[in-house]
This record gives C-alpha cells, sequence and structure tokens, in this order.
C-alpha cells in the first residue's frame, strides 16, 4: 500500500511540476505527512490514495506558487564557486544588464545569509542536493541515515530558508 500510495503521489507531483526530483521532493512529504495522521486515517483504502492524491496535487501548485514569488531560490543552480576558483567571470548573455548583476548578486548574499542560520545537517543537506547536484541516495550515505530522513530534512530546510528569506526581504 505505501509504495502505491507513493506512486501516485509521484505521478500526481510530475504532472504538475514536470521535473523529476521536485516530484520526489512532494511525494516525499505527503508521505510524510500521511505518517504523521496514519492514526486519524480510515482503513478505507481508496479514501487514503484519494487524500494522498490530493495532498500531492496541493504541495505542487504551492510549489510553483513559491517558486513564482521567491526566484531567489534559483541561486543555487548557478556554478559561481567553479568560477571563482577559475579566475574568469562567465560570458554574459546581451540580456543581462548590470541592474539584473546586482539583482543576483544582492540575491545570492541574501541566501548565504539564510543558509548560514540553518542547523548544520539541513544546511549539508541542501548544499548537497542543490549545489552539488547529489542524490538522496548519496546524501543518506554521507550522513549515515536513512533516504527517507534526508527527504524529511530537506522539505523543513525549505521551508525554513524561505521563511528567512522572506524575513530578510521585508
Amino acid at each position: 500500500m505505501v509504495a502505491e500510495l507513493r506512486q501516485i503521489a509521484v505521478t500526481r507531483a510530475l504532472s504538475l511540476l514536470k521535473e523529476k526530483e521536485n516530484a520526489e521532493d512532494v511525494a516525499g512529504e505527503v508521505m510524510l505527512r500521511l505518517w504523521e495522521r496514519h492514526q486519524d486515517l480510515r482503513d478505507n483504502a481508496d479514501e487514503v490514495k484519494h487524500l494522498a492524491d490530493t495532498m500531492s496535487r496541493n504541495l505542487s501548485l504551492d510549489s510553483l506558487r513559491h517558486r513564482r514569488r521567491h526566484p531567489i531560490l534559483r541561486i543555487f543552480h548557478r556554478q559561481e564557486k567553479d568560477e571563482e576558483e577559475a579566475g574568469y567571470s562567465p560570458d554574459i548573455p546581451d540580456s543581462f544588464t548590470p541592474q539584473l548583476y546586482i539583482e543576483d548578486k544582492e540575491a545570492g548574499e541574501i541566501v548565504q545569509k539564510a543558509m548560514i542560520q540553518l542547523p548544520y545537517n539541513w544546511r549539508r543537506i541542501v548544499e548537497m542536493r542543490e549545489r552539488e547536484e547529489m542524490s538522496f541516495a548519496e546524501i543518506a550515505q554521507v550522513l549515515g541515515t536513512s533516504e527517507s530522513s534526508c527527504r524529511g530534512m530537506m522539505s523543513k530546510a525549505r521551508k525554513r530558508l524561505l521563511q528567512l528569506i522572506n524575513i530578510m526581504t521585508r
């Protein structure tokens, strides 16, 4: 039943988010929430499946809304570290204005300040997942914990990171 619920959550999230990794994150969050409520759930399998599907849909839509509201998180996907170590600046596209450059740099500083405030394990998981693009299985192996634990911590870390960024940008 658990594998079936996870598949329902992944399928729904993937249909909305179009990215497997994000869909996996949503499915992990759905499974965590279902587990937290497992004593309140009835034995009706169809009802639980519907709940998993609904949770996945809602979390996916929330994720899409947060991406629009918080484009600052895209900063993780830049490879500033490699470029700085190599001692060169990247080719800057014509549409990249000085204003965009300054905004991008400020966004990076805000993210770094927020990251410092996260608990150590949360910060490490976010760095390994976003900067080093490691899978949850690889992260779990490095930290000596389970993959599901890593998914749960990642979800909590992202939520806290967004809260910190909101506070800093007010």
